[in-house]
């Protein structure tokens, strides 16, 4: 019988929506997320990930809106967002 994978829970994803809130004020125009990920509208992308995120809670295949999400921040969090 397969195992059943974990994915990010409810708190988890409540407190990230609170810490962009949050940091709404510091959040640059546009980002480079990762290698393969730019965005020119940085507020969209995460108003539209978050809305992913709620919509695919618990679905662990779904995840990726919310591992962008966590990339956008650990990029604010350690100001290492490539600005154009």
């Amino acid at each position: 019988m397969a195992e059943k994978r974990q994915s990010y829970t409810e708190e988890e994803l409540n407190e990230m929506i609170a810490w962009f809130n949050d940091h709404a004020s510091q959040l640059p125009q546009t980002m480079q997320i990762n290698k393969s990920a730019f965005t020119p509208d940085l507020a969209l992308t995460i108003e539209s990930c978050i809305m992913q995120a709620k919509q695919n809670l618990g679905n662990y295949k779904m995840e990726g809106s919310f591992l962008l999400l966590r990339q956008i921040r650990a990029n604010i969090e350690k100001g290492e967002n490539d600005l154009l």
